[in-house]
């Protein structure tokens, strides 16, 4: 993703929580899975190669004795120089913990000491970035001093501290196999974080409001933020399954509400089923709210959550692979009828398609029928081709991902930490099955 691109999202979410801070169908069986769509496991040979972020890897000191790692944000073509930014810093715990989910979701993660120690330093990052209230810094400068002040870092609730989550709770059952200091430090760290989470956030009044004539939730992260909430969710479920937190399951099921209330149209009727972002806006990047409602569903147990999920996937993600992918779109009810206000089609980046790929591989895993499997590998086919640029946006010998289409034709091939982490994570979840594989294979351009 370009510098100021990155930029301008970052600080339009910081802007949202801040306002926040200042106001103080059918149904299915989820568990239903057969030989078929049964996960194999993640795969990191053929689709996955982690070699730029191998490069993109470097090793960082927070005091002495303390061996931590961070990932560079950027890398400028055309010879993939790493680039940090004089403002933010060079590495952040958003890149991090995406980062780390790739070592610990690989294949060779248990037995390849070499990816375990990577997966180790950059969980040791995260860990030093938690702040005395709980939440996380998200930025180090180059001299490894954490950027305390800045918009994108500050120590509150916002993205970095539900990666952080996300990531720390996956982590710690594999994590206690290995090296159970560093899981009593995981620990710690998510517990610190939980008290913050039920003290700010659990209890915020589900009250609504109007936004060009849609209703909103305003208990979600930045009010009506779904995109966070659907992060939040994938953080708090493995932590309620571990400790049978009764009072964060409710607020698993709270959060689901209010992602829920967020969808709107139908299979006929624009924007068919899809989950808005915030407020009256769609965006592609962190659209995880689908992925998220279909491990809710499971979880809570309620089916709800589930169908609604796999709406999105039958109606929104087919209009797009049959109208085109975009960036963004602004909305507006009148009367009874959703009227599109704006849209944007690009940039279109790897942050954009990966949820997406998640949610219908998911959907896949929990229904076990084909069309899913053939969603998950038309969009993930995006990385090779099968976009607006006609470019592989992906290379499978170098393991870079471009960090975006900007235009028809036009692609920014600088290759930065976050397109190139989202696309290994999708391309392992494919890697995971393979009808989804064979999907993509099928329209993948030649």
């Amino acid at each position: 993703m370009s510098l100021n691109y990155k930029r301008s999202i970052m600080k339009k979410e910081l802007q949202i929580v801040l306002c926040l801070i200042a106001h103080s169908c059918m149904a299915v069986t989820c568990n239903k899975q057969t030989a078929s769509n049964m996960p194999a496991p993640p795969g990191d040979s053929g689709l996955v190669n982690t070699n730029h972020l191998n490069y993109l890897y470097t090793p960082v000191s927070f005091s002495p004795g303390t061996n931590a790692a961070g990932v560079y944000i950027y890398a400028e073509a055309p010879d993939y120089h790493l680039v940090g930014d004089a403002d933010e810093g060079f590495t952040c715990v958003d890149d991090v913990a995406r980062a780390a989910q790739v070592y610990l979701r690989s294949n060779k993660f248990s037995s390849d000491t070499t990816v375990q120690t990577k997966a180790f330093n950059l969980i040791r990052f995260i860990l030093e970035m938690q702040s005395d209230n709980g939440y996380f810094y998200n930025f180090l400068f180059p001299d490894n001093t954490i950027n305390k002040t800045g918009i994108t870092s500050i120590n509150n609730p916002n993205w970095w501290s539900w990666r952080a989550l996300y990531t720390l709770t996956e982590a710690g059952p594999i994590v206690k196999t290995k090296n159970i200091q560093l899981s009593d430090k995981i620990d710690m760290a998510v517990n610190k974080l939980i008290v913050k989470i039920k003290t700010d956030l659990v209890n915020i009044p589900q009250t609504t409001k109007v936004v060009s004539g849609i209703t909103v939730p305003q208990w979600l992260p930045a009010g009506s933020g779904t995109d966070q909430a659907a992060i939040l969710i994938l953080g708090l479920i493995p932590y309620c399954m571990a400790t049978n937190d009764a009072e964060l399951t409710s607020y698993v099921r709270k959060l689901a509400d209010g992602i829920a209330l967020m969808q709107k149209g139908d299979a006929t009727n624009f924007p068919y089923s899809c989950f808005l972002s915030w407020e009256n806006t769609w965006h592609a990047y962190g659209s995880d709210q689908a992925y998220s409602l279909l491990k809710a569903g499971v979880f809570l147990n309620d089916a709800k959550y589930t169908n609604q999920a796999l709406a999105e996937v039958d109606n929104f993600y087919s209009w797009l692979l049959k109208n085109g992918m975009k960036s963004s779109f602004v909305v507006a009810k009148t009367a009874s009828q959703i009227q599109l206000v704006s849209e944007k089609s690009f940039e279109q980046i790897a942050y954009g398609l990966r949820p997406l790929v998640f949610a219908a591989a998911e959907a896949y895993r929990q229904t076990g029928q084909p069309q899913y499997a053939d969603i998950a590998g038309h969009l993930a086919a995006w990385f090779f081709g099968a976009n607006d640029a006609s470019t592989n946006m992906y290379s499978l010998t170098t393991g870079r991902c471009y960090d975006g289409i900007t235009s028809p034709g036009n692609v920014n091939r600088n290759s930065g930490a976050e397109s190139t982490i989202e696309a290994l994570l999708a391309l392992q979840r494919v890697e995971s099955y393979p009808a989804v594989k064979a999907a993509l294979n099928k329209y993948k351009k030649p």
